[in-house]
């Protein structure tokens, strides 16, 4: 009997370890900036009104993990605080309608001193990453100033909608 038990219990493991095994179609994608948001600001003029090109197909297509505190949309890159100087990469997590992620630069005022859009790799409700290049004029060394990321509502395609602001001193 105990002979029987010891089989049963062998034969039992034998299947579940068995079951483990993978199938071997596990992908693994490697992130990286966007070969045409690189190349963009190669050749970028600071402006206030340039834009930033959309994200290309070579975007990872995989999901983010979603932002604490059921925050829609974050800045990952640069660092709250951070001195930035034009043109200034902006990266981080969106889960937006169509993906569309607009970065804004603003002195301390408020006014607006750069604008781009990209699109982000996933749309709502998906998280996706985003990375976007804003060239910005007209910030005096030493001031404070914010960067702002929003999506912009379906209706009308210009409607802010999930903004996210972070702190920043220019360079």
């Amino acid at each position: 009997m105990k002979r029987a038990v010891i089989l049963l219990l062998a034969g039992s493991l034998g299947v579940l370890l068995a079951a483990c095994g993978g199938d071997n179609t596990t992908t693994f994608v490697e992130g990286s900036s966007s070969p045409a948001a690189a190349s963009d600001s190669a050749g970028a003029s600071p402006s206030a009104a340039s834009s930033g090109s959309p994200a290309s197909s070579s975007l990872p297509t995989t999901a983010a993990t979603p932002p604490a505190g059921n925050l829609r949309i974050i800045i990952d890159s640069p660092d709250g605080g951070s001195p930035i100087s034009s043109p200034v990469e902006v990266s981080g997590t969106a889960s937006v309608d169509k993906g569309s992620v607009i970065a804004v630069v603003l002195d301390g005022h408020g006014n607006e001193l750069g604008r781009a859009s990209t699109t982000a790799s996933a749309v709502k409700p998906d998280f996706g990453h985003y990375d976007v290049t804003v060239s910005f004029s007209g910030s005096t060394s030493g001031t404070k100033g914010q960067i702002k990321v929003f999506g912009v509502s379906p209706k009308d395609g210009t409607t802010p909608t999930y903004y996210y602001f972070i702190s920043v001193t220019f360079a």
